[in-house]
């Protein structure tokens, strides 16, 4: 293998495919980046058997081959050549030599028969989104993600797709997302794809007006972006019927400035992050809310104008979840639904855009 390329087309390249290197694989070549070219263009692709990234560049081929390259030594190395015109070769005796100005270095590889064959399947079901409201479900989803590796369904969004709507829920145990949004679809079918998995694709748009077209299999699915593509594994299991979980009425309504809520939670949320729940309690009476905190540290109570529809009543849950809602919803004012103290909060805009937000409250003393 001979190959000359540009070293920013290299170095932004192999900075994509990087986020699916392997780290301690039990096989060590899945540590590795795969280098091949052939044609007139360069394809290098990492891949840990959950996430595969791969990318294209144009290049000179002198000769095709291909090997697999010590996937971070190649990342940090390549990124010192961005300046450059870089000349590939494999040699004989199982190095990378690197040709770049004056000079010439060499790398460890792997042997290229040790390197899984990934599998390209032919699409089965799709949908097509714009890539800007892509990006907004996956933000406001992925919030409530959860991290715990021994329910490993829930470390994922759902993607249900029927009748040309879109259903994405996320949900961790303590709160749950809901967007939807119509789609191009080939049809009706759901998925649960892994969060790491989204944001990646996420970091590849920057064109927000184009469509992105989410090609689902039966256990993966596909993207293809700018001469980039993106495997993944799905998450196989049942998904929390997220439907049983949502409150069907609600007896108060608390119609509130995003803003001025926030601004208030923010302050609370100093003193209440040496509280292990970081506590934050609401006191709804009339048209005003008290947002208070208290720990050993000192205590907040700040007065929030509301309109309230019902009566009034108190309420706690972690701050930070009700921040991280009021951190990425795009309207001005927000209606907290709420029936008592011990029953979930649903969170949505005045004006509807498609998004809510289920929080478990915090248990409190009367």
């Amino acid at each position: 293998m001979k190959v000359i390329c540009d070293g920013l087309d290299l170095s932004d390249a192999v900075l994509k495919v990087s986020k699916a290197l392997s780290v301690k694989a039990a096989n060590p070549a899945l540590e590795g980046i795969k280098i091949t070219a052939k044609g007139d263009s360069l394809t290098l692709l990492a891949s840990d058997l959950e996430l595969t990234i791969e990318k294209k560049i144009k290049a000179d081929v002198l000769m095709e081959g291909e090997t697999v390259v010590v996937g971070k030594y190649f990342v940090d190395f390549v990124k010192k050549l961005e300046k450059e015109q870089v000349e590939l070769s494999r040699l004989y005796d199982a190095q990378l030599q690197i040709k770049y100005s004056d000079s010439e270095s060499e790398l460890q590889v792997y042997p290229v028969e040790n390197f899984p064959v990934i599998e390209k399947k032919e699409d089965e079901n799709y949908f097509e989104i714009s890539q800007a409201d892509f990006k907004k479900i996956v933000e406001k989803a992925s919030v409530s993600c959860s991290t715990d590796e021994s329910r490993p369904i829930l470390k994922g969004c759902l993607f249900e797709i029927e009748d040309g709507g879109l259903t994405c829920v996320a949900l961790d145990g303590f709160r749950m997302s809901v967007v939807k949004k119509e789609v191009k679809s080939s049809g009706n079918f759901k998925a649960v794809i892994p969060a790491r998995t989204l944001v990646e694709i996420t970091r590849l748009l920057d064109k927000d007006q184009e469509n992105l077209k989410v090609n689902v299999q039966k256990n993966s699915l596909s993207v293809e972006v700018d001469n980039t593509i993106i495997f993944s594994r799905l998450i196989e299991g049942e998904f929390v019927k997220y439907n049983h979980i949502l409150p069907s009425s609600f007896e108060n309504v608390v119609t509130i400035n995003k803003n001025a809520l926030l601004s208030s939670i923010e302050r609370a949320a100093i003193v209440a992050r040496n509280d292990r729940y970081n506590v934050v309690k609401f006191d709804i009476k009339e048209n005003i809310m008290t947002v208070s905190a208290k720990s050993e540290v000192g205590n907040v109570n700040e007065n929030v104008n509301i309109n309230l529809s019902g009566k009034d009543m108190a309420i706690a849950f972690n701050g930070k979840y009700i921040m991280d809602f009021l951190k990425i919803t795009d309207n001005e004012f927000i209606n907290l639904n709420l029936n008592s103290s011990i029953d979930p909060c649903v969170i949505t805009s005045v004006v509807d855009d498609g998004f809510l937000y289920l929080v478990l409250p915090v248990r409190i003393n009367a």
